[in-house]
């Protein structure tokens, strides 16, 4: 007799195993950190939501009447004022042009304002002003300009006066500066000054290049920088040359577009030749011919050139000397 087939039970897949779980059957350390992580986003809403409408609170109140945020720190005076500076200016002198009364609210000084004028001295280049509501107090930090060149200037009738050049050419009278100081700046000549509206001057074209000058010569031939006088500008717009005047040298004619360092090397080496050589004094030396370095003594005495530059002539006057 033969045996009944005998069915298998049907194969079962992914499909057939419980996707969700019940409340009830999951545990109570899971329900709790279900209600914790629920509880958790809700305040995070509710402080985003918070902020932003504070926020666009102020704003709204700040653009309709600003007046009320002032006032919870208006009645607060201005305890003190620190300053700091990288010049010469001294906390008088800030006083002075701040000219703040004793009663002054921290909150309700105009910055821009004082800024200005700072500004208007010429000698800050830069300013800025913070308030500190921490101890109520106002900081000052200035960048000031350095003078480079001196020149005196008359207005109307009055006597002529004092006035100091930046490098950028910004002319300022200048406060907090040693005599001696002053003293060695040489005068400035060759230029005409323009007043501007603010009762101030127009800056000096060209002072890049005097600076540049000056600060070679300072470092390279410092010897020969402390005898000059007077630096003219009176031919650098229109033969790219500046004029030097000193003490043993009545005339130096550099190249405002040449290599300050090689021209002022030339220079020494030229004074130093002349000196070890008991030459006369020198009356002019144009640096500004390139290779060519005519000098022209003070005294006819002829001079054989140690190197000559230009061939020699009958013309060529005795008293030149070319290197």
């Amino acid at each position: 007799m033969s045996q009944p087939a005998t069915i298998p039970p049907p194969s079962r897949s992914w499909k057939d195993i419980r996707q969700g779980v019940s409340t009830q059957a999951m545990s109570k350390g899971g329900r709790r950190r279900m209600v914790f992580a629920s509880v958790k986003f809700a305040v995070v809403c509710v402080v985003v939501f918070g902020c932003g409408w504070s926020a666009f609170e102020v704003y709204q109140t700040w653009e309709s009447n600003p007046a009320r945020l002032k006032e919870p720190v208006k009645a607060v005076p201005l305890k003190q004022i620190v300053f700091a500076t990288d010049g010469v200016l001294a906390r008088a002198w800030l006083d002075q042009t701040l000219a703040l009364p004793g009663s002054t609210s921290l909150m309700t000084l105009d910055l821009s304002a004082l800024e200005n004028r700072l500004l208007a001295s010429g000698q800050v280049q830069s300013v800025v002003l913070r308030r500190r509501f921490a101890d109520n107090t106002l900081v000052v930090t200035v960048q000031e300009r350095s003078p480079v060149a001196r020149v005196m200037v008359q207005i109307g009738g009055t006597s002529p006066q004092l006035r100091l050049v930046a490098r950028d050419g910004v002319v300022y009278e200048g406060a907090g500066y040693e005599r001696t100081v002053l003293e060695r700046l040489p005068w400035l000549d060759g230029v005409r000054l323009r007043r501007t509206a603010r009762s101030g001057f127009e800056p000096i074209a060209g002072m890049e290049r005097i600076a540049g000058l000056l600060t070679a010569a300072q470092g390279l031939v410092p010897l020969l920088c402390a005898d000059w006088q007077v630096v003219s500008l009176a031919r650098l717009a229109s033969d790219q040359e500046i004029i030097v005047r000193s003490r043993e040298i009545p005339e130096i004619i550099f190249d405002a577009q040449g290599d300050f360092p090689r021209q002022l090397a030339k220079l020494d080496y030229i004074v130093a030749s002349l000196k070890t050589h008991d030459a006369p004094p020198m009356k002019r030396v144009n640096l500004a011919l390139g290779g060519q370095v005519p000098v022209e003594l003070q005294e006819s005495a002829p001079l054989k050139p140690a190197r000559s530059a230009l061939p020699r002539t009958t013309s060529q006057p005795k008293q030149r000397r070319d290197f």
